[in-house]
C-alpha cells in the first residue's frame, strides 16, 4: 500500500494547483483560435503572472481588426479597466502582445493594489486575517459624442427630426445631454393649415450595459426644456407664434462595440406639460396639440475617452 502514497499526494497537492490555474480566465471575443485563450494562459504561465490574473479576476480580449481591446474584471465581475493594442495578423504575435498586456495590467495592479500598507501589518496580530483594499480609480471615465436621424410621431402627424448627444459616466452609471430639433408637420387649424415643429434640450441621469463586449444597450431618462414654434398657413391674418414648456424624455439604445465608433439603434418617447394650445393668428382659432410625441431613428457615437 506505501507505494501508492506518493502518487496519491502529489494528486490531491496538484488539483488545487490546477484549479487555481483555471481561476484565471482568459477569454478571446468573438470565440476564436487567434489568439486561443489557452495559448494566452500558458503564455502568462511562462511569465510567471497567471497567479497575478487569478488573484486579479479575469481578463477578455476582444478581436477589433487590427485591433485587441483587453478588459479586465474583478472577481465579482466589477470592471477594473480596459486596455487597446494594435496587433498583426500573426496568431503568436497577437499572443505574446495579449500576454504582454494582462501581464503588465495585473502586475501593476497586484503591487498597487494587493500590497497591504505596513501600518495594516504593524496592527494586524499573528494568524489575523487582513482584508485586502479594493482596487481604486480602477474603471475609468468615458465620454462620447453622438449624431441621430429619427422620425417622430404624434397622434396628429409625423416628421423628421435630427439630435446630438453627449455622454459621460464611469462604469454602467451615465450624464446625458440631448439637443434635438425637427422639421415642420401639419394640421388642420380653421380655415387653413398650421406648420409646427419643436427645439429642445436638456440633461439627465443614464444605465449603459454591456461595457467590455461586442454590443451595448442603454437607458436614459432626461428633462427637457422645449421650444414650440406654430407657423399659420393660408390665414389671414397669418403669423407664427411660440411656446415655451417642459418634456420628460426617455429612449433605449441597441449598439455595436466598436473601437471608437459606436452605431445605434433607437426608440424613444416624451411627455410634454402643461396642455398646449396655441393660435397661429393671436387672437384664435386655437389648436391643442398631442402631448406625446414617439421616436425612432439611428445614430452614431464616437468615444472620446478613455
Amino acid at each position: 500500500m506505501r507505494r501508492f502514497t506518493y502518487p496519491l499526494a502529489i494528486g490531491l497537492v496538484a488539483c488545487p494547483l490546477a484549479s487555481e490555474a483555471r481561476a484565471a480566465a482568459v477569454s478571446v471575443l468573438p470565440d476564436r483560435d487567434c489568439p486561443a485563450s489557452l495559448d494566452v494562459e500558458a503564455r502568462l504561465e511562462q511569465l510567471g503572472e497567471l497567479s497575478a490574473l487569478a488573484r486579479l479576476g479575469s481578463a477578455e480580449i476582444a478581436v477589433d481588426e487590427p485591433a485587441l481591446r483587453v478588459s479586465f474584471r474583478d472577481t465579482r465581475g466589477e470592471p477594473l479597466g480596459v486596455r487597446v493594442v494594435t496587433a498583426g495578423p500573426d496568431c503568436q504575435a497577437r499572443v505574446v502582445l495579449a500576454a504582454a498586456v494582462i501581464a503588465a495590467f495585473a502586475g501593476e495592479w497586484t503591487k498597487t493594489e494587493l500590497a497591504e500598507p505596513p501600518a495594516a501589518n504593524s496592527r494586524a496580530g499573528a494568524g489575523s486575517p487582513t482584508a485586502l483594499p479594493q482596487p481604486r480609480n480602477a474603471t475609468p471615465w468615458q465620454a462620447e459624442l453622438g449624431a441621430m436621424a429619427f422620425g417622430v410621431r404624434d397622434s396628429d402627424s409625423g416628421t423628421f427630426g435630427l439630435a446630438g448627444r453627449a455622454d459621460l459616466g464611469r462604469g454602467a452609471l451615465r450624464a446625458a445631454v440631448l439637443v434635438e430639433g425637427t422639421w415642420p408637420r401639419q394640421r388642420p387649424l380653421g380655415a387653413g393649415q398650421g406648420d409646427y415643429r419643436f427645439l429642445r434640450a436638456g440633461l439627465g441621469p443614464g444605465l449603459r450595459l454591456g461595457q467590455g463586449t461586442r454590443w451595448f444597450w442603454d437607458l436614459a431618462a432626461l428633462a427637457l426644456v422645449e421650444h414650440l414654434t406654430l407657423q399659420g398657413i393660408d390665414l389671414a391674418p397669418g403669423r407664427s407664434a411660440s411656446d415655451l414648456d417642459f418634456a420628460f424624455y426617455g429612449a433605449m439604445r441597441l449598439g455595436w462595440n466598436g473601437r471608437r465608433l459606436r452605431p445605434f439603434v433607437f426608440l424613444a418617447t416624451s411627455y410634454s406639460v402643461p396642455p398646449r394650445t396655441i393660435s397661429a393668428t393671436g387672437f384664435g382659432p386655437t389648436v391643442p396639440l398631442s402631448q406625446i410625441n414617439a421616436e425612432a431613428g439611428l445614430g452614431i457615437a464616437w468615444g472620446i475617452l478613455p
